[in-house]
């Protein structure tokens, strides 16, 4: 996720909340008085840069902000510690688990700001997943240390990520539904590739989406694009090592 394009849209938001606070009425006008120079939320909003330095404002005030278990968004029920998916015309779609709810006062009403943390893709993490690309599959995620404050609006449905055998055990290859069996923090994936279980002779992690094969014998799996294609007879599969020992 581009840091670049996260700040740009959500100072895009920012605008659309800031612009719709106005004081309509003298009435209103003399409420917002009552709030100190150091703390005036408006005042504060205007110089704000981003959704995490409004928060750290808003902070000071007495009842300027409520966290929710649970928002509805155009139908679209948000819950705390669900995973989501979030689209921006930069980056797509992206995957996120929504971590906090916050809602900002306004007028007896509440703003909406969600905190999520990323996922990060097997595209993102290309330069250290290197010697092992085939190992990693298409719809694999690794839960980041990467969070940000963003509008709900942004949100365009409701993700499923799954440990890895839920996720061979369902065998879904279309909709929103992932597998995470890593982290991704401190730049470095966690715990490392190297140490992960491998498979056949290409010595590569699980990965569901290539076709495989158990050996009948040692009952080690093997990629079928890694075996020749004359082994597998009349559905029984005899790896190499388990020949030499017939």
């Amino acid at each position: 996720m581009s840091e670049h394009n996260i700040h740009q849209e959500t100072n895009q938001k920012l605008n659309e909340i800031f612009n719709s606070i106005k004081l309509e009425n003298v009435k209103t006008q003399e409420a917002f008085k009552k709030i100190s120079n150091t703390n005036n939320l408006i005042t504060q909003v205007k110089r704000c840069q981003s959704l995490t330095l409004l928060l750290q404002n808003v902070q000071n005030l007495n009842q300027a902000q409520k966290e929710f278990k649970e928002i509805k968004i155009n139908n679209l029920s948000i819950k705390l510690n669900s995973d989501v998916v979030i689209y921006t015309k930069k980056n797509g779609h992206c995957i996120a688990k929504a971590v906090q709810i916050i809602g900002v006062a306004r007028f007896q009403q509440f703003t909406p700001i969600i905190q999520v943390q990323w996922y990060y893709t097997k595209k993102d993490l290309k330069l250290i997943i290197g010697q092992y690309w085939d190992g990693i599959s298409q719809r694999e995620l690794f839960l980041s240390d990467q969070y940000d404050y963003i509008q709900p609006d942004i949100i365009v449905g409701e993700a499923q990520v799954l440990e890895l055998e839920q996720f061979k055990q369902k065998n879904l290859s279309t909709g929103f539904v992932f597998f995470c069996r890593s982290f991704y923090k401190n730049q470095q994936i966690i715990p490392p590739i190297q140490k992960w279980e491998k498979h056949c002779k290409c010595r590569q992690p699980m990965n569901p989406d290539r076709q495989s094969v158990i050996c009948d014998i040692c009952q080690l799996l093997f990629h079928k694009d890694c075996i020749p294609l004359n082994t597998n007879v009349q559905g029984i599969y005899v790896c190499p090592s388990c020949k030499k020992k017939k």
